[in-house]
């Protein structure tokens, strides 16, 4: 089972590449207990919780 879970599907022209980095701003202030992370691979912003 994958501790990795996609927040948000980029796969698209839709967005620019500052948009995307601005989302995954938004999404590590938004889960600070996530590493929120741009997946280049998948294509999508992906959140992994943090083990402590």
């Amino acid at each position: 089972m994958s501790d990795e879970e996609i927040l948000l599907d980029v796969d698209s022209d839709e967005y620019t590449l500052g948009q995307i980095m601005q989302m995954v701003n938004k999404y590590q202030d938004e889960h600070p207990e996530m590493e929120v992370f741009l997946d280049g691979d998948r294509r999508a912003i992906v959140g992994r919780r943090i083990v402590r």
